[in-house]
């Protein structure tokens, strides 16, 4: 341990021997597990295994405590078991230039038993995907029907017998066959913007990524309270418990939170619509670690504690797997995005390519959706105020359509059919009357 080696003078060690011991061994953890943190956030690539290890009994134990009032639905033995035997492995890889995201990768693997279910894939703009297809259907026999369905649909669309975009027929039939397809984000991106009139802006998402990040880990390191060694595994190395108090971390992101997220020039509106720190329960949350040689192995954390009466376990674990760099797919079967977005516009099937998709009631709900986010964004409570600047996003998406702002409700007129929508404080449009307002 570092604090060991600090100390490895004989004379020193003698003197600190007695009731410093004590003291010693409350500090040691704390900078080792510091070190291990910070040593797996400098990695340039690295991976994490994510699933549930606790038993049957423990999650139903844990599940009927959670479930108060007794009206949850009782969890099939058959789907609580695929469950348990799943798991995420999830990585990441920065590549030659960390400063450059161009070469940048990511991976995303479902895991069902033995099974490498769905495996998602990313290297600089590029998406990568593949399915077990027949895995999936020997593990869930009610898929079977639905495959067959669309296997024949394809066979016949590839026969010229069946309407499918011609863009897709040969992306389709790679994932039926368990291979490799792509798709080119940056065109992607590219065609959303050009229909929705908004331009993305890659260079603030990515900074306002790094900030949320960097905030994270800060409150976390504010949320620690008490680091204390269980023990040792001779696979994972020492076994740390981190006590985290719920309300010092929470403090630390409501006080900086509002100077990083995109909230117009007062970003006090934001921390006024953050819970005060004081309804944050003050909890102590036990999160164990284990650190073998200056390394972070596994992590977990066991819900459980959050219940008012602890009962059974949900253990949600994360284990740290070896690094290795994200790479592109030896071959894959492209989507050509501009050939789709074609052809979906030529039969009238694309978003804002014409009036027989897009509905009023749709349409209203989008409406009720872009104001939250752009009032999130300026700071202050959805409403009519904000309609002027999401309207040019909505030009061209039907031929006839018209939104207008009556008193404070916005009505939605398109293709005969005209609601009327009270603005919801969380975009979710809980509020759509039909007819005029």
């Amino acid at each position: 341990m570092r604090l060991n080696r600090l100390l490895a003078g004989g004379s020193i060690a003698a003197l600190l021997s007695g009731v410093a011991a004590c003291g010693l061994q409350s500090v040691e953890p704390k900078i080792q597990l510091r070190d291990a943190l910070r040593a797996f956030g400098d990695q340039s690539s690295g991976a994490l295994r994510l699933s549930v290890p606790s038993s049957e009994d423990d999650i139903r134990a844990f599940i009927a405590a959670a479930d108060e009032a007794g009206e949850g639905e009782d969890v099939p033995d058959d789907v609580l078991s695929t469950l348990l035997s799943s798991s995420m492995v999830v990585g990441f890889d920065e590549g030659k230039d960390a400063e450059d995201p161009a070469d940048d990768g990511g991976r995303f693997v479902v895991e069902i038993g033995d099974l490498d279910a769905v495996e998602v894939r990313t290297t600089g703009e590029t998406l990568y995907a593949r399915a077990d297809v027949d895995g999936l259907a020997d593990e869930f026999p009610d898929l079977g029907p639905d495959l067959e369905s669309f296997r024949a649909e394809l066979d016949a669309a590839e026969a010229g017998a069946a309407d499918l975009p011609a863009a897709l027929l040969a992306p389709a039939r790679a994932l039926l066959e368990g291979e490799w397809m792509s798709l080119d984000g940056a065109a992607l991106v590219a065609k959303v913007e050009e229909m929705s009139g908004t331009a993305a802006t890659v260079e603030e998402d990515a900074k306002l990524q790094s900030d949320l990040q960097e905030l994270g880990g800060k409150a976390l390191q504010d949320a620690v309270v008490g680091v204390e060694r269980k023990g040792e595994d001779d696979d994972l190395g020492d076994h740390l418990v981190v006590k985290l108090n719920l309300r010092k971390g929470y403090a630390t992101v409501r006080d900086e939170l509002p100077g990083i997220l995109p909230t117009g020039e007062d970003p006090a509106a934001l921390e006024e619509q953050l819970p005060p720190v004081d309804e944050v329960p003050d909890q102590d949350v036990a999160v164990s670690v284990w650190v073998n040689d200056g390394e972070l192995t596994r992590a977990e954390l066991d819900a459980a504690q959050f219940l008012e009466k602890p009962a059974g376990h949900l253990v949600l674990r994360a284990d740290v797997l070896d690094a290795e760099p994200v790479t592109a797919p030896s071959d894959s079967v492209e989507v050509d995005v501009n050939a789709l977005f074609d052809e979906a516009m030529a039969a009238g099937d694309a978003p804002f390519a014409g009036g027989e998709v897009l509905d009023a009631y749709t349409l209203a709900t989008w409406v009720d959706m872009d104001l939250a986010t752009v009032a999130a964004e300026q700071g202050g409570e959805p409403s009519v105020a904000f309609l002027p600047e999401i309207l040019p996003w909505y030009e061209g998406a039907t031929p006839d359509l018209v939104i207008t702002a009556v008193g404070p409700r916005v009505q939605v007129a398109t293709g005969g059919e005209t609601v009327c929508l009270t603005p919801s404080p969380d975009g979710m449009a809980e509020v759509i009357d039909v007819g005029p307002c």
